[in-house]
């Protein structure tokens, strides 16, 4: 868990290196005289999936922030905030990956199994965006506010407590 929390310039860096990589990789593999492979459709429903756990996950906290459930533990609220950061780098990471992918894929986009792959690619690499920003939403509701958990600020406490 980052202690200062994920921020948008770092999961920018991780989609630029991803996508070196992976333009690296699939370019070392295309010069060996193979095609590049489709991408297959479920990994953007188990991206979507993740990113729909994410934010749930978020808004258990957020919630219990606001007063509403009463069942959450620190242990678990810190456990959700390494999930959303964890899945705000994933994203990234994925969408480098595939992004990587088609600019490799692009030049010969003339060729028929090259055209066919624009499409998901695109989804998955919009898939992989959501994951990101669906993390750095639930790490945002994972703060703790300024004032306490019902609203009252510190001021507020310590002179309930003096009573």
């Amino acid at each position: 868990m980052l202690r200062e929390g994920v921020r948008g310039r770092q999961l920018v860096a991780v989609l630029i290196g991803t996508t070196l990589v992976s333009a690296i990789v699939w370019r070392l593999y295309t010069r060996s005289g193979r095609l590049l492979q489709a991408p297959v459709w479920l990994t953007v429903a188990v991206v979507l999936l993740l990113a729909g756990l994410v934010l749930w996950s978020g808004w258990q906290v957020r919630s219990y922030q606001r007063g509403g459930s009463r069942s959450l533990t620190g242990l678990r609220a810190a456990r959700i905030l390494s999930l959303a950061q964890a899945g705000s780098i994933t994203g990234a990471a994925v969408a480098g990956w595939f992004l990587g992918h088609l600019v490799i894929l692009l030049p010969d986009r003339d060729l028929t199994p090259y055209a066919r792959q624009l499409l998901p690619l695109s989804v998955l690499i919009a898939s992989g965006l959501v994951l990101a920003v669906t993390g750095l939403v639930a790490q945002h509701w994972c703060r703790l506010p300024p004032e306490g958990r019902n609203g009252e600020d510190d001021a507020d406490r310590d002179r309930a407590g003096e009573d």
